[in-house]
């Protein structure tokens, strides 16, 4: 799966061209001081679950109202987002944006941050050792926050540095398959200023099994598919 993905994402940079976004907001740095803290995901289909039916317009509003930070898929064949989405997503909000995608290009980085992203996901599964420093560096170099996401522990090795923002992603990129246990145990082997945990979070409970080792969520399909977004939030934030 990953390996499809990566080859059509090096297909989409080799076709970008000078970007038509200008970026008109500053940048602006996420507060995850609180217990629980979520970033709340915005796509329309995702490779695990199909496509999601909701109102865009109505969750920026409710994400807004409860979230810390949006994660906004501008991946195009595997997820349906784009670029236009994220610039679209950051008028309406004032609420840090994560670009979430498969960067391998620093040209993507330069469209996420024209776009209006403040914070961009770096997948050390699909970057080598060179190029995860490299994009991590260049990203902070214009003035924006960087979430390297890990998933195996053979990928350890490529972070020779000690990221601000660190995520553990409990679905294998490959089987699309959750390991919650495996996700927190790599977790608590991080000393970084913030650790957020990713992937399989739909309820309270799932929330307290990570806050050991986090206190950051990344939550896409327990909004998306939820009849009462509010409600799930409440829950979830033991509100």
């Amino acid at each position: 799966m990953i390996e499809q993905i990566i080859t059509n994402k090096a297909r989409e940079v080799k076709s970008l061209r000078s970007c038509p976004y200008k970026r008109t907001k500053p940048i602006l740095k996420p507060d995850f001081s609180d217990t629980v803290n979520i970033i709340a995901e915005l796509k329309s289909k995702s490779p695990s679950f199909g496509n999601f039916n909701v109102n865009m317009s109505n969750l920026i509003e409710i994400y807004s109202k409860y979230a810390k930070a949006i994660s906004v898929l501008t991946d195009s064949k595997y997820f349906g987002g784009s670029f236009e989405f994220l610039h679209e997503v950051s008028r309406r909000t004032n609420l840090p944006i994560l670009c979430k995608d498969f960067i391998i290009d620093k040209k993507q980085i330069d469209w996420a941050a024209a776009a209006g992203a403040d914070i961009v996901l770096l997948i050390a599964r699909v970057l080598d050792k060179g190029q995860l420093k490299e994009l991590y560096d260049y990203t902070y170099g214009l003035g924006l926050e960087a979430l390297v996401e890990v998933h195996r522990q053979q990928d350890l090795h490529k972070i020779e540095f000690k990221p601000h923002f660190l995520g553990v992603n409990a679905r294998d990129l490959d089987t699309l398959n959750i390991d919650k246990k495996a996700a927190k145990e790599m977790l608590s082997k991080f000393c970084v200023p913030v650790k957020i945990a990713e992937s399989g979070i739909r309820n309270r409970p799932d929330v307290e099994f990570f806050l050991p080792v986090a206190n950051v969520f990344l939550i896409g399909e327990a909004l998306l598919k939820s009849s009462d977004i509010e409600a799930t939030f409440k829950e979830l934030l033991c509100l």
